[in-house]
C-alpha cells in the first residue's frame, strides 16, 4: 500500500474514533431527553397518547450543543474525502446530515420514543461512517488500475520499440529492451500481489517468475513458458551476438504475456 493510502487510512481511523465519542455523547444527550403527554385519550374511545418533547433543561441543552458541534466537525472534516475519492456516493453520504441535526434538534415525532429517536440518529450516522470507511479500499482499488493500465502501455512501447531496433539490425539492443519490457510488466505483477510478500527490482525474468508461481499468481505451465525468454535474455548480455530467430521470439511471447489480462 502506498503512503498516500496509509496517510488516509491514518486520517480515516482518527475520523471514525471521533465518531465513537459522537455516538457516546449522542447516547447520554438521548438519554437526557424527556417528553410528557399532552393528550391521550382511553382504548375504548379509539384513540391514543400523544406526547411532545419537553423543554431541555440548562444540562441537557449544553449536551445538545456540543453534539451538533462535533457532529459538524466531523461532517466537515469527512465531506472533503468523499468529494475527491467516493464521489458515487456524495448523495447518500450528504443526505444523512439533515435528518442527522433534524434529530438532535428534536423535530422528530416525539410519539415514536426517545429510544426510536436515538436508534434514528446511529442508523443514519451509521451510514456516513460506512461510505467513509470505504474510502482507502477505493483509493488502493483506483492506484491499481492506474499502475495496470501505465505498465501496459509502457510494455507495448518497449514492445515496439524492440521490433524497430531488431529491423534496424540491432539484435542484441532488440533483446535487452524486450526483455525489460516483461521484466517491468512482472514486477508490476509482484507489486500488486497479495502474497507476494517480498522481491527486489534487480531481478531479472527467471527470478520474478519463480517469486510468482511460489506466490501462486501465474500457474506451473506459465511458468516453464518463462523459461525460455528469460534464457535468450541472458545470452543478450553474453559478448557473443544473440541469434535473430531467438530474439524475434523473445519479442513474441514477452508482447503475448504483457497483452494477457494478467494484472
Amino acid at each position: 500500500m502506498s503512503d498516500d493510502i496509509e496517510s488516509i487510512s491514518r486520517y480515516i481511523e482518527e475520523l471514525e474514533s471521533e465518531a465513537e465519542e459522537i455516538e457516546a455523547l449522542a447516547e447520554e444527550y438521548f438519554s437526557n431527553v424527556e417528553r410528557h403527554v399532552i393528550r391521550s385519550s382511553s382504548p375504548r374511545a379509539g384513540g391514543g397518547t400523544e406526547y411532545e418533547w419537553s423543554t431541555l433543561d440548562d444540562s441537557t441543552k449544553s449536551l445538545q450543543r456540543e453534539l451538533r458541534r462535533e457532529y459538524e466537525q466531523w461532517y466537515n472534516k469527512s465531506i472533503p474525502l468523499i468529494t475527491e475519492y467516493l464521489s458515487s456516493r456524495y448523495s447518500d453520504f450528504t443526505s444523512q446530515q439533515d435528518l442527522i441535526n433534524r434529530t438532535i434538534n428534536l423535530l422528530r415525532d416525539p410519539d415514536d420514543g426517545i429510544e426510536a429517536a436515538f436508534r434514528y440518529f446511529i442508523d443514519r450516522f451509521d451510514v456516513q461512517r460506512n461510505i467513509l470507511n470505504a474510502v482507502p479500499a477505493r483509493v488502493e482499488a483506483e492506484k491499481l488500475s492506474v499502475r495496470r493500465r501505465l505498465s501496459k502501455r509502457i510494455g507495448r512501447d518497449e514492445i515496439q520499440r524492440s521490433r524497430e531496433l531488431l529491423d534496424n539490425g540491432f539484435i542484441r539492443a532488440s533483446g535487452v529492451v524486450a526483455a525489460v519490457a516483461l521484466e517491468r510488466h512482472l514486477l508490476t505483477m509482484c507489486e500488486n500481489s497479495n502474497e507476494v510478500t517480498e522481491f527486489n527490482t534487480n531481478h531479472g525474468i527467471s527470478r520474478l517468475s519463480q517469486t510468482l508461481y511460489e506466490a501462486d499468481e501465474i500457474d506451473k505451465t506459465t511458468w516453464h513458458d518463462l523459461k525460455a525468454p528469460a534464457s535468450i535474455r541472458e545470452t543478450c548480455a553474453h559478448p557473443e551476438e544473440p541469434n535473430e530467430a531467438a530474439v524475434r521470439r523473445l519479442i513474441e511471447e514477452s508482447e503475448e504475456f504483457i497483452r494477457e489480462l494478467r494484472i
